[in-house]
Protein backbone atom coordinates (compact mmCIF):
# COMPACT_ATOMS: atom_id res chain seq x y z
CA UNK A 1 0.00 0.00 0.00
CA UNK A 2 2.84 2.39 0.92
CA UNK A 3 4.60 1.62 -2.36
CA UNK A 4 1.41 2.38 -4.27
CA UNK A 5 1.06 5.65 -2.38
CA UNK A 6 4.56 6.65 -3.38
CA UNK A 7 4.05 5.71 -7.03
CA UNK A 8 0.69 7.47 -7.22
CA UNK A 9 2.06 10.59 -5.56
CA UNK A 10 5.03 10.72 -7.91
CA UNK A 11 2.79 10.15 -10.92
CA UNK A 12 0.51 13.01 -9.84
CA UNK A 13 3.46 15.42 -9.72
CA UNK A 14 4.80 14.18 -13.05
CA UNK A 15 1.39 14.67 -14.71
CA UNK A 16 1.12 18.15 -13.17
CA UNK A 17 4.57 18.97 -14.54
CA UNK A 18 3.63 17.73 -18.02
CA UNK A 19 0.41 19.73 -17.93
CA UNK A 20 2.26 22.94 -16.99
CA UNK A 21 4.98 22.38 -19.59
CA UNK A 22 2.64 21.45 -22.47
CA UNK A 23 -0.47 23.56 -21.92
CA UNK A 24 1.28 26.60 -20.36
CA UNK A 25 -1.68 27.70 -18.21
CA UNK A 26 -0.11 30.75 -16.50
CA UNK A 27 -0.74 34.10 -18.16
CA UNK A 28 2.36 36.23 -18.51
CA UNK A 29 4.84 33.38 -18.00
CA UNK A 30 7.05 32.59 -21.00
CA UNK A 31 7.40 29.10 -22.50
CA UNK A 32 10.79 28.58 -20.87
CA UNK A 33 9.32 29.51 -17.50
CA UNK A 34 6.49 27.00 -17.92
CA UNK A 35 8.98 24.31 -18.92
CA UNK A 36 11.14 25.09 -15.89
CA UNK A 37 8.16 24.81 -13.52
CA UNK A 38 7.17 21.55 -15.23
CA UNK A 39 10.65 20.14 -14.64
CA UNK A 40 10.51 21.24 -11.00
CA UNK A 41 7.21 19.42 -10.45
CA UNK A 42 8.72 16.21 -11.79
CA UNK A 43 11.71 16.63 -9.46
CA UNK A 44 9.43 17.41 -6.49
CA UNK A 45 7.56 14.16 -7.05
CA UNK A 46 10.83 12.24 -6.94
CA UNK A 47 12.15 14.16 -3.92
CA UNK A 48 8.97 13.91 -1.86
CA UNK A 49 7.89 10.33 -2.53
CA UNK A 50 11.15 8.66 -3.65
CA UNK A 51 9.38 5.70 -5.34
CA UNK A 52 11.37 2.51 -5.06
CA UNK A 53 13.81 4.28 -2.75
CA UNK A 54 15.38 6.33 -5.55
CA UNK A 55 18.06 8.74 -4.28
CA UNK A 56 17.68 12.53 -4.21
CA UNK A 57 20.09 12.57 -7.14
CA UNK A 58 17.29 11.26 -9.38
CA UNK A 59 15.25 14.45 -9.00
CA UNK A 60 18.42 16.56 -8.97
CA UNK A 61 19.65 15.24 -12.30
CA UNK A 62 16.16 15.64 -13.74
CA UNK A 63 16.34 19.36 -12.88
CA UNK A 64 19.78 19.76 -14.46
CA UNK A 65 18.93 17.81 -17.62
CA UNK A 66 15.49 19.38 -18.05
CA UNK A 67 16.70 22.95 -17.63
CA UNK A 68 19.56 22.38 -20.10
CA UNK A 69 17.15 20.85 -22.61
CA UNK A 70 14.90 23.90 -22.37
CA UNK A 71 17.69 26.35 -23.08
CA UNK A 72 19.15 27.49 -19.77
CA UNK A 73 22.95 27.80 -19.64
CA UNK A 74 25.27 25.52 -17.70
CA UNK A 75 26.53 28.30 -15.41
CA UNK A 76 22.93 28.98 -14.39
CA UNK A 77 21.73 25.40 -14.00
CA UNK A 78 24.66 24.31 -11.82
CA UNK A 79 25.37 27.68 -10.18
CA UNK A 80 24.75 26.20 -6.73
CA UNK A 81 27.86 24.07 -7.01
CA UNK A 82 30.12 27.13 -7.16
CA UNK A 83 28.29 28.81 -4.28
CA UNK A 84 30.29 29.26 -1.07
CA UNK A 85 27.40 27.51 0.68
CA UNK A 86 28.30 24.16 -0.90
CA UNK A 87 31.99 24.60 -0.08
CA UNK A 88 31.05 25.22 3.55
CA UNK A 89 28.66 22.27 3.47
CA UNK A 90 31.09 19.62 2.18
CA UNK A 91 33.84 19.99 4.82
CA UNK A 92 31.19 20.61 7.49
CA UNK A 93 29.64 17.21 6.77
CA UNK A 94 33.05 15.65 7.19
CA UNK A 95 33.32 17.42 10.56
CA UNK A 96 30.23 15.51 11.59
CA UNK A 97 31.69 12.26 10.30
CA UNK A 98 34.82 12.87 12.39
CA UNK A 99 32.75 13.53 15.54
CA UNK A 100 31.07 10.19 15.05
CA UNK A 101 34.11 8.20 13.94
CA UNK A 102 36.44 9.32 16.74
CA UNK A 103 33.80 9.09 19.47
CA UNK A 104 34.33 12.75 20.35
CA UNK A 105 30.62 13.53 19.99
CA UNK A 106 29.62 10.75 22.40
CA UNK A 107 32.33 11.84 24.84
CA UNK A 108 30.97 15.40 24.85
CA UNK A 109 27.42 14.14 25.44
CA UNK A 110 28.34 11.93 28.41
CA UNK A 111 30.64 14.62 29.82
CA UNK A 112 27.64 16.95 30.05
CA UNK A 113 25.18 14.33 31.31
CA UNK A 114 27.47 13.21 34.16
CA UNK A 115 27.90 16.79 35.37
CA UNK A 116 24.37 17.13 36.78
CA UNK A 117 22.25 15.42 39.40
CA UNK A 118 19.69 13.39 37.38
CA UNK A 119 16.25 15.04 37.23
CA UNK A 120 13.74 15.93 34.54
CA UNK A 121 14.86 19.55 34.61
CA UNK A 122 18.59 18.78 34.55
CA UNK A 123 17.95 16.33 31.71
CA UNK A 124 16.39 19.10 29.60
CA UNK A 125 19.25 21.46 30.43
CA UNK A 126 21.84 18.78 29.66
CA UNK A 127 20.38 18.15 26.20
CA UNK A 128 20.45 21.91 25.57
CA UNK A 129 24.16 22.09 26.42
CA UNK A 130 24.89 19.00 24.34
CA UNK A 131 23.02 20.49 21.38
CA UNK A 132 24.96 23.75 21.69
CA UNK A 133 28.32 21.96 21.91
CA UNK A 134 27.68 19.65 18.95
CA UNK A 135 26.23 22.51 16.89
CA UNK A 136 29.44 24.46 17.44
CA UNK A 137 31.49 21.59 16.02
CA UNK A 138 29.38 20.48 13.05
CA UNK A 139 26.31 21.80 11.18
CA UNK A 140 25.31 18.23 10.32
CA UNK A 141 22.03 17.56 12.09
CA UNK A 142 22.12 14.00 10.76
CA UNK A 143 25.35 13.36 12.66
CA UNK A 144 24.03 15.03 15.80
CA UNK A 145 20.97 12.78 15.66
CA UNK A 146 23.17 9.73 15.12
CA UNK A 147 25.18 10.65 18.22
CA UNK A 148 22.42 11.86 20.52
CA UNK A 149 19.42 9.61 19.86
CA UNK A 150 21.07 6.31 20.85
CA UNK A 151 22.14 7.97 24.10
CA UNK A 152 18.59 9.29 24.61
CA UNK A 153 17.20 5.78 24.13
CA UNK A 154 19.76 4.51 26.63
CA UNK A 155 18.42 7.05 29.13
CA UNK A 156 14.84 5.93 28.43
CA UNK A 157 15.80 2.32 29.08
CA UNK A 158 17.80 3.23 32.21
CA UNK A 159 14.65 4.95 33.54
CA UNK A 160 12.62 1.82 32.65
CA UNK A 161 10.12 3.93 30.70
CA UNK A 162 7.64 2.31 28.33
CA UNK A 163 8.00 3.15 24.61
CA UNK A 164 5.49 5.84 23.68
CA UNK A 165 5.06 6.98 27.29
CA UNK A 166 5.22 10.62 28.36
CA UNK A 167 8.60 10.12 29.95
CA UNK A 168 10.07 8.46 26.86
CA UNK A 169 8.64 11.23 24.69
CA UNK A 170 9.97 13.96 27.01
CA UNK A 171 13.53 12.62 26.86
CA UNK A 172 13.66 11.80 23.16
CA UNK A 173 11.80 14.86 21.83
CA UNK A 174 13.97 17.32 23.78
CA UNK A 175 17.11 15.42 22.77
CA UNK A 176 16.02 15.55 19.10
CA UNK A 177 15.00 19.20 19.24
CA UNK A 178 18.36 20.21 20.71
CA UNK A 179 19.99 18.64 17.64
CA UNK A 180 17.89 20.97 15.48
CA UNK A 181 17.07 24.33 17.11
CA UNK A 182 20.02 25.90 19.00
CA UNK A 183 22.51 25.75 16.11
CA UNK A 184 20.13 27.61 13.82
CA UNK A 185 21.21 30.77 15.65
CA UNK A 186 24.56 31.00 13.87
CA UNK A 187 25.66 30.55 10.26
CA UNK A 188 27.53 27.27 10.67
CA UNK A 189 25.39 25.80 13.44
CA UNK A 190 23.12 23.91 11.07
CA UNK A 191 22.77 23.26 7.36
CA UNK A 192 20.12 26.00 7.28
CA UNK A 193 22.89 28.63 7.36
CA UNK A 194 24.72 27.55 4.19
CA UNK A 195 21.43 26.85 2.44
CA UNK A 196 19.90 30.29 3.11
CA UNK A 197 23.23 31.90 2.15
CA UNK A 198 23.10 29.99 -1.12
CA UNK A 199 19.52 31.06 -1.88
CA UNK A 200 20.08 34.79 -1.34
CA UNK A 201 20.54 36.93 -4.46
CA UNK A 202 24.20 37.64 -5.25
CA UNK A 203 23.97 41.30 -4.29
CA UNK A 204 22.66 40.41 -0.80
CA UNK A 205 25.02 37.51 0.04
CA UNK A 206 27.67 39.86 1.57
CA UNK A 207 25.06 40.89 4.17
CA UNK A 208 24.77 37.30 5.46
CA UNK A 209 28.10 37.10 7.29
CA UNK A 210 28.74 34.95 10.35
CA UNK A 211 28.58 38.06 12.55
CA UNK A 212 25.35 39.33 11.00
CA UNK A 213 23.67 35.93 11.28
CA UNK A 214 24.59 35.60 14.95
CA UNK A 215 23.65 39.19 15.80
CA UNK A 216 20.23 38.96 14.13
CA UNK A 217 19.20 35.33 14.58
CA UNK A 218 20.87 34.01 17.75
CA UNK A 219 18.31 35.66 20.06
CA UNK A 220 15.15 34.45 18.28
CA UNK A 221 16.43 30.89 18.10
CA UNK A 222 17.46 30.98 21.73
CA UNK A 223 13.91 32.11 22.57
CA UNK A 224 12.41 29.39 20.38
CA UNK A 225 14.58 26.77 22.07
CA UNK A 226 13.73 27.94 25.59
CA UNK A 227 9.98 28.33 24.99
CA UNK A 228 9.77 24.98 23.18
CA UNK A 229 11.64 23.21 25.99
CA UNK A 230 9.41 24.85 28.63
CA UNK A 231 6.24 23.77 26.80
CA UNK A 232 7.50 20.20 26.45
CA UNK A 233 8.51 20.24 30.12
CA UNK A 234 5.03 21.21 31.33
CA UNK A 235 3.12 18.95 28.90
CA UNK A 236 5.21 15.74 28.81
CA UNK A 237 7.23 15.63 32.05
CA UNK A 238 6.11 12.65 34.18
CA UNK A 239 5.04 13.29 37.77
CA UNK A 240 7.33 10.61 39.22
CA UNK A 241 11.08 11.25 39.70
CA UNK A 242 13.40 10.38 36.84
CA UNK A 243 14.80 7.33 38.62
CA UNK A 244 18.38 7.24 37.31
CA UNK A 245 21.17 6.41 39.79
CA UNK A 246 23.55 9.33 40.29
CA UNK A 247 26.60 7.51 38.94
CA UNK A 248 24.96 6.11 35.79
CA UNK A 249 26.48 8.58 33.34
CA UNK A 250 29.81 8.66 35.18
CA UNK A 251 30.15 4.93 34.56
CA UNK A 252 29.19 5.32 30.90
CA UNK A 253 31.71 8.12 30.46
CA UNK A 254 34.44 6.06 32.12
CA UNK A 255 33.62 3.17 29.76
CA UNK A 256 34.70 5.34 26.82
CA UNK A 257 38.31 5.04 28.00
CA UNK A 258 41.05 7.66 27.73
CA UNK A 259 40.92 10.44 25.14
CA UNK A 260 42.54 9.23 21.91
CA UNK A 261 44.98 11.04 19.62
CA UNK A 262 42.30 11.31 16.92
CA UNK A 263 39.80 12.84 19.37
CA UNK A 264 42.41 15.42 20.44
CA UNK A 265 43.27 16.40 16.86
CA UNK A 266 39.60 16.57 15.91
CA UNK A 267 38.75 18.71 18.94
CA UNK A 268 41.60 21.17 18.26
CA UNK A 269 40.71 21.55 14.57
CA UNK A 270 36.94 21.81 15.08
CA UNK A 271 37.19 24.28 17.97
CA UNK A 272 39.80 26.23 16.02
CA UNK A 273 37.45 26.40 13.03
CA UNK A 274 34.65 27.73 15.23
CA UNK A 275 36.96 30.42 16.60
CA UNK A 276 37.96 31.39 13.06
CA UNK A 277 34.31 31.51 11.98
CA UNK A 278 33.43 33.88 14.81
CA UNK A 279 36.40 36.20 14.21
CA UNK A 280 36.07 36.62 10.45
CA UNK A 281 35.67 40.39 10.81
CA UNK A 282 39.26 40.56 12.13
CA UNK A 283 41.14 38.16 9.84
CA UNK A 284 38.83 38.40 6.76
CA UNK A 285 39.32 34.74 5.79
CA UNK A 286 36.02 33.48 4.33
CA UNK A 287 34.10 30.78 6.19
CA UNK A 288 34.45 28.38 3.25
CA UNK A 289 38.25 28.79 3.25
CA UNK A 290 38.43 28.06 6.98
CA UNK A 291 36.23 24.98 6.64
CA UNK A 292 38.23 23.65 3.69
CA UNK A 293 41.52 24.27 5.52
CA UNK A 294 40.29 22.26 8.52
CA UNK A 295 39.18 19.50 6.14
CA UNK A 296 42.68 19.49 4.59
CA UNK A 297 44.32 19.15 8.01
CA UNK A 298 41.97 16.33 9.04
CA UNK A 299 43.15 14.44 5.95
CA UNK A 300 46.83 15.25 6.51
CA UNK A 301 46.65 14.06 10.14
CA UNK A 302 44.88 10.89 8.89
CA UNK A 303 41.79 11.48 10.96
CA UNK A 304 40.02 11.12 7.61
CA UNK A 305 41.52 8.37 5.46
CA UNK A 306 41.48 7.95 1.68
CA UNK A 307 38.60 5.39 1.58
CA UNK A 308 36.53 7.66 3.85
CA UNK A 309 36.61 10.49 1.31
CA UNK A 310 33.96 8.61 -0.65
CA UNK A 311 32.14 6.95 2.24
CA UNK A 312 32.37 9.54 5.01
CA UNK A 313 29.51 11.74 3.83
CA UNK A 314 26.32 11.32 1.85
CA UNK A 315 27.14 12.65 -1.62
CA UNK A 316 23.52 12.17 -2.66
CA UNK A 317 22.57 14.88 -0.14
CA UNK A 318 25.38 17.16 -1.37
CA UNK A 319 24.14 16.85 -4.98
CA UNK A 320 20.60 17.62 -3.82
CA UNK A 321 21.71 20.74 -1.92
CA UNK A 322 23.79 21.94 -4.89
CA UNK A 323 20.79 21.67 -7.19
CA UNK A 324 18.42 23.16 -4.61
CA UNK A 325 20.67 26.21 -4.27
CA UNK A 326 20.81 26.50 -8.07
CA UNK A 327 17.02 26.87 -8.20
CA UNK A 328 17.18 30.57 -7.31
CA UNK A 329 19.33 31.35 -10.37
CA UNK A 330 17.25 29.01 -12.51
CA UNK A 331 14.00 30.80 -11.59
CA UNK A 332 15.53 34.22 -12.22
CA UNK A 333 16.94 33.32 -15.64
CA UNK A 334 13.79 31.46 -16.72
CA UNK A 335 11.80 34.62 -15.81
CA UNK A 336 9.73 32.70 -13.25
CA UNK A 337 10.77 35.05 -10.43
CA UNK A 338 9.87 38.12 -12.51
CA UNK A 339 6.46 36.69 -13.34
CA UNK A 340 5.82 35.86 -9.68
CA UNK A 341 7.01 39.33 -8.61
CA UNK A 342 4.31 40.98 -10.72
CA UNK A 343 1.68 38.91 -8.93
CA UNK A 344 2.78 39.26 -5.31
CA UNK A 345 4.65 42.59 -5.34
CA UNK A 346 1.59 44.78 -4.57
CA UNK A 347 0.83 42.69 -1.50
CA UNK A 348 4.46 42.69 -0.38
CA UNK A 349 4.75 46.46 -0.71
CA UNK A 350 1.59 46.93 1.33
CA UNK A 351 3.20 44.91 4.14
CA UNK A 352 6.53 46.75 4.01
CA UNK A 353 5.61 49.55 6.48
CA UNK A 354 4.76 46.92 9.11
CA UNK A 355 7.56 44.31 9.40
CA UNK A 356 5.70 42.34 12.08
CA UNK A 357 2.65 41.92 9.84
CA UNK A 358 4.92 40.82 7.01
CA UNK A 359 6.78 38.27 9.13
CA UNK A 360 3.62 36.81 10.64
CA UNK A 361 1.81 36.36 7.32
CA UNK A 362 4.97 35.22 5.51
CA UNK A 363 5.62 32.65 8.24
CA UNK A 364 2.04 31.38 8.16
CA UNK A 365 2.28 31.08 4.37
CA UNK A 366 5.54 29.12 4.52
CA UNK A 367 4.14 26.79 7.20
CA UNK A 368 1.08 26.07 5.06
CA UNK A 369 3.23 25.39 2.01
CA UNK A 370 5.31 22.94 4.06
CA UNK A 371 2.38 20.52 4.06
CA UNK A 372 3.12 19.84 0.37
CA UNK A 373 6.63 21.17 -0.28
CA UNK A 374 9.04 18.66 1.20
CA UNK A 375 11.83 18.08 1.83
CA UNK A 376 12.28 21.25 3.87
CA UNK A 377 10.35 23.56 1.50
CA UNK A 378 13.48 24.39 -0.49
CA UNK A 379 11.69 24.85 -3.82
CA UNK A 380 9.36 27.45 -2.28
CA UNK A 381 12.34 29.24 -0.75
CA UNK A 382 14.17 29.23 -4.08
CA UNK A 383 11.11 30.47 -5.98
CA UNK A 384 10.21 33.36 -3.69
CA UNK A 385 13.40 34.50 -1.96
CA UNK A 386 14.65 36.37 -5.04
CA UNK A 387 11.38 38.34 -5.03
CA UNK A 388 10.59 38.80 -1.36
CA UNK A 389 13.95 39.51 0.27
CA UNK A 390 15.17 42.27 -2.14
CA UNK A 391 11.86 44.13 -1.90
CA UNK A 392 11.93 44.25 1.89
CA UNK A 393 15.63 45.11 1.90
CA UNK A 394 14.71 48.26 -0.04
CA UNK A 395 12.34 49.16 2.80
CA UNK A 396 15.07 48.82 5.43
CA UNK A 397 14.46 45.22 6.55
CA UNK A 398 17.68 43.20 6.69
CA UNK A 399 17.65 40.06 4.47
CA UNK A 400 18.23 37.82 7.50
CA UNK A 401 15.16 39.27 9.23
CA UNK A 402 13.12 38.51 6.11
CA UNK A 403 14.71 35.05 5.97
CA UNK A 404 13.40 34.29 9.47
CA UNK A 405 10.05 33.22 7.96
CA UNK A 406 11.84 30.74 5.71
CA UNK A 407 14.06 29.40 8.50
CA UNK A 408 11.04 28.81 10.75
CA UNK A 409 9.47 26.95 7.83
CA UNK A 410 12.55 24.79 7.22
CA UNK A 411 12.55 23.62 10.86
CA UNK A 412 8.75 23.22 10.94
CA UNK A 413 7.00 19.94 11.76
CA UNK A 414 3.51 18.98 12.77
CA UNK A 415 3.32 15.57 11.13
CA UNK A 416 6.21 13.14 10.73
CA UNK A 417 6.53 13.36 6.95
CA UNK A 418 7.14 17.13 7.07
CA UNK A 419 10.49 16.84 8.84
CA UNK A 420 12.99 14.30 7.46
CA UNK A 421 15.05 14.62 10.63
CA UNK A 422 12.12 13.14 12.59
CA UNK A 423 12.13 10.13 10.27
CA UNK A 424 15.89 9.77 10.74
CA UNK A 425 15.51 9.83 14.52
CA UNK A 426 12.71 7.27 14.38
CA UNK A 427 14.96 5.04 12.33
CA UNK A 428 17.50 5.15 15.17
CA UNK A 429 14.93 4.69 17.97
CA UNK A 430 13.01 1.80 16.36
CA UNK A 431 9.76 2.67 18.13
CA UNK A 432 11.29 3.05 21.61
CA UNK A 433 10.77 6.82 21.97
CA UNK A 434 7.82 9.08 21.21
CA UNK A 435 4.46 8.30 19.63
CA UNK A 436 2.79 10.06 16.68
CA UNK A 437 0.62 12.12 19.04
CA UNK A 438 3.69 13.39 20.85
CA UNK A 439 5.16 14.60 17.53
CA UNK A 440 2.04 16.66 16.86
CA UNK A 441 2.07 18.11 20.39
CA UNK A 442 5.72 19.04 19.94
CA UNK A 443 4.92 20.58 16.56
CA UNK A 444 2.29 22.82 18.17
CA UNK A 445 4.82 23.80 20.85
CA UNK A 446 7.28 24.73 18.10
CA UNK A 447 4.71 26.92 16.31
CA UNK A 448 3.89 28.74 19.55
CA UNK A 449 7.59 29.22 20.31
CA UNK A 450 8.26 30.57 16.80
CA UNK A 451 5.57 33.24 17.00
CA UNK A 452 6.59 34.20 20.54
CA UNK A 453 10.12 34.75 19.19
CA UNK A 454 8.86 36.92 16.31
CA UNK A 455 6.90 39.13 18.69
CA UNK A 456 9.69 39.34 21.25
CA UNK A 457 12.45 40.16 18.75
CA UNK A 458 10.85 43.06 16.89
CA UNK A 459 12.08 45.67 19.41
CA UNK A 460 15.52 44.04 19.46
CA UNK A 461 15.82 44.07 15.64
CA UNK A 462 14.88 47.76 15.60
CA UNK A 463 17.40 48.49 18.32
CA UNK A 464 20.32 46.89 16.43
CA UNK A 465 19.31 48.49 13.12
CA UNK A 466 18.18 45.29 11.37
CA UNK A 467 14.84 47.07 10.83
CA UNK A 468 14.84 50.78 10.02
Amino acid sequence: MLKNYKVIGTLAFVLAGLFIGIFQPFTGLASQGHATLGVLFVALGLWIFRPGGVPFAAGSTAVIAGCLIFGLKYDVVVSGFVSPAVWVLIPALYFGFVLQKTGLGKRIAYLVLKSFEPSWLSMAFSWFLIGMALSALTPSIVVRIAIVMPIAIGVVEACKLEPGSRGAAFITIIAWAMCLFPGTGWLTGSLTGPIILGFLPAELKPMATFDAWFKILALPWFIITVVFTFLIYITMRPKQPIGIPKDTFKKQYAALGPVTRQETIAAILLVGSMVMFTTERFHHIPTAAVALSAFFLLIMFRVITVPEISTGVNWDVIIFFGVAISLSSIFVNAKVSGWLAQIIQPTLISWAPNPLTFLIFATIGILLVRFIDVPWGFSTVALTVTVLVPIFNQFGIHPLVSAMAYIIGINFFLLEYQQPFILMAEGVMQGRGWSLGHVTMAGVAYIIAAFVALLACMPYWRMIGAIH
